[in-house]
């Protein structure tokens, strides 16, 4: 069953089907309310006129003929007719009604009995009883009150109630018909953009929805997913153009080695330094490769974060890249915070902070000097290197943290360290960027949040 169709049946034609059976339960109700008052209305005239019929020293008598408000009330007072022993008319009320001519008070029982009846071509609800006078005697008690506003009432009801239920109903099942097609657009909209997307096409973003609802919001959440989706498709489609290119020239350097090497013979010199080149080659496509891995391990894996020290885990940075700096002339130095609480991946996040030391030893001149900062700010610790290079342009400081991404062009790297610690920050609810030193040069900035901040 398709979903307009569930809609419109829970929606709309359920609830008229409700809305009907509650009218017919209603209509039920008040016609069995109606019966029963007029039934007490009349019993209770006949109790009164079984007690008087004979409170009169002469023959008995219907209250009603003697009632002053008689002219008042004849338009709906109950018809009434008093019968002797013999089952003949003592008296009726009013004169000339249409009664029974003759009724015999052998065959009433001294209970009042409620029956209905045709009278004058109108339905009436008869209650008839014996009366024993003072003598013994029997008498005959006869009662009938027109069920013609009864039925008039009912009639009334089923005309002005169902009249409004159905008008209700055809609105409702209207209403229900439109908002049903609506949402059945609306869904299988996003439903067909799903099905685009599990195809593999994130080049076209869900069809718009103005309506702020729940579907609304999540169309907007399918379409950050959907342009997320393509920026991770366009960035593996990158990676893997900017990788083959990487890989493309190690290799052509390695045939053209062995080209020269293999066209005429060669001395043990020779071939020792073409083999040596041909190893740095490898050490470089080995260098590239385990680079990749990280990156995919890093997007891959799960991120076990405990409770460290980040201050802790920068000295540790530093003492390790000491050789490095010193083969390069460059001081290092560690200002800031001593300590710097957070929840983190210990392991990966010592890659990232290694590889900005070691981009900031790369660019620094010799003779410079690499300063390694820690902050600790309301809800976040932050990692500052800075160098005194040449810095990074205004117009490369987004673009430097895609893979293969060089601040120089010449120098020779994979250019996936800052990759990585964009990736590293981001899987730790971060974010790293780069910002013009105060002197000159760079100053790479990893933000994350604290251990108060990973609970919220």
């Amino acid at each position: 069953m398709q979903l307009g169709t569930r809609l419109l049946l829970v929606g709309a034609l359920l609830p008229a089907l409700l809305l009907g059976a509650a009218l017919v339960v209603g209509g039920v109700a008040l016609d069995r309310i109606l019966h029963a008052s007029v039934d007490q209305a009349l019993l209770s005239q006949a109790a009164v006129e079984a007690v008087s019929l004979f409170d009169r020293a002469g023959a008995p008598h219907l209250h009603l003929i003697d009632s002053p408000l008689d002219s008042s009330v004849r338009e709906f007072a109950p018809r009434g007719a008093l019968y002797d022993p013999r089952g003949r008319i003592i008296a009726r009320y009013p004169e000339g009604a249409d009664v029974p001519a003759a009724l015999d008070p052998a065959a009433l029982e001294l209970q009042p009995t409620l029956s209905t009846a045709v009278v004058d071509g109108v339905p009436h609800r008869v209650v008839g009883m014996r009366v024993l006078a003072t003598d013994g005697s029997a008498h005959g008690l006869w009662l009938a009150a027109s069920l013609e506003n009864h039925d008039a009432a009912v009639r009334a009801y089923w005309q002005v109630t169902g009249g409004a239920v159905l008008v209700v109903m055809l609105a409702l099942v209207t209403i229900q018909t439109v908002h049903a097609r609506r949402l059945h657009r609306r869904i299988t909209a996003l439903g067909d953009h799903m099905e685009r997307l599990r195809a593999g096409d994130y080049g076209h973003a869900p069809p718009p929805d103005p309506a702020r609802d729940v579907l609304g919001g999540l169309r907007d959440a399918i379409a950050i997913t959907t342009t997320k989706l393509a920026a991770a498709r366009e960035a593996q489609d990158r990676l893997l153009a900017d990788a083959a290119h990487e890989l493309r020239t190690p290799l052509t350097a390695m045939r053209a080695g062995i080209d020269v090497a293999l066209r005429r013979p060669r001395g043990v010199d020779e071939l020792e330094r073409v083999l040596a080149g041909l190893r740095e080659e490898v050490d470089r496509l080995a260098a590239l490769a385990s680079r990749l891995l990280d990156v995919a391990a890093l997007r891959a894996a799960p991120l076990d974060r405990v409770p460290g020290d980040v201050a802790k885990l920068v000295a540790d940075a530093v003492e390790s890249a000491l050789g490095l700096a010193e083969e390069r002339g460059v001081v290092l130095e560690v200002v800031g915070a001593a300590r710097a609480s957070a929840e983190f991946a210990p392991s990966v996040l010592r890659q990232a902070i290694d590889n900005l030391v070691d981009n900031a030893i790369k660019f620094s001149p010799a003779g410079g000097r690499v300063t390694l900062g820690v902050e600790v700010s309301p809800g976040c610790v932050r990692v500052r290197v800075a160098d005194r290079g040449l810095g990074v342009p205004a117009e490369q400081r987004e673009r430097i943290f895609e893979p293969f991404e060089r601040r120089d062009r010449a120098a020779r790297g994979k250019g996936l360290g800052l990759a990585i610690v964009r990736e590293v920050a981001e899987r730790h609810g971060g974010r790293v960027w780069v910002e013009p030193g105060p002197g000159g040069g760079a100053v790479f900035v990893l933000e994350l949040p604290d251990a108060a901040g990973v609970d919220r």
